[in-house]
């Protein structure tokens, strides 16, 4: 990011000597507590951790000095997640994350999922109605770093494309069950065209499950795959 993208939420620069900040970048390594707030004992004074200091002292204490793969939503990309990289790196003095990976927003039928909103639903609820084979279906379709809308509508695509699958892998099986594999079978043309239409899936969806996991993409190759063997 832009240095000028950096401005840290904590305290303003108007009011920056009594709040300790002297750049509108700086963020907080000490909170100073408040009335009938827990507290450790500091040479600052009575306080505790700030937010971001907190997970990176936890990270590092059980995954050690670097990690692979650090996960989250889209809003902890900044600030938490930059100034956690300023703060491991800086006392590590090596490189902290190989990757992130920034999910986005889950909604419910336009609006934002929140428990005090009380608009969520759980799991739970959701296979009374639904299998979890439909529910997977359902995140897959979606693209994992946009804002999604959970709606009824949405499950029962799912459900029409999870069928799908469903069915065409039962017609495989009826058509193939009596093949004896271990004899050389000769194609027919429209089954050469067919194999070579497999093979290319293949390479199409290991291309677009390569570039930042989209699954949505790989799912439409694949039920083109599926309308050809249906053929």
């Amino acid at each position: 990011m832009k240095l000028d993208d950096l401005k840290e939420g904590e305290g303003s620069l108007q009011n920056f000597e009594s709040n300790y900040k002297k750049d509108v970048r700086d963020f907080a390594l000490w909170k100073a507590s408040k009335e009938n707030e827990p507290f450790w004992e500091s040479p600052f004074g009575k306080g505790r951790p700030g937010w971001h200091i907190e997970c990176s002292v936890m990270s590092n204490s059980i995954f050690g000095k670097s990690l692979d793969i650090h996960s989250g939503g889209i809003d902890l990309k900044f600030p938490h997640h930059e100034n956690e990289i300023a703060q491991c790196e800086a006392h590590n003095l090596e490189n902290w994350v190989n990757y992130f990976i920034h999910t986005g927003h889950l909604e419910i039928e336009g609006s934002k999922m929140s428990k005090s909103l009380k608009n969520f639903i759980t799991i739970q609820e959701l296979l009374k109605n639904y299998n979890w084979q439909t529910i997977r279906m359902y995140f897959l379709l979606q693209t994992y770093h946009s804002r999604m809308n959970f709606t009824s509508e949405g499950l029962e695509y799912a459900n029409i494309k999870e069928k799908q699958l469903k069915n065409t892998i039962i017609l495989l099986q009826s058509k193939t069950r009596d093949i004896d594999y271990m004899n050389n079978i000769k194609l027919n043309k429209i089954e050469l065209e067919l194999s070579l239409k497999i093979n290319t899936t293949y390479q199409k969806i290991d291309e677009e499950l390569s570039d930042n996991f989209k699954t949505l993409q790989a799912l439409n190759i694949y039920f083109e795959l599926l309308s050809e063997i249906n053929t």
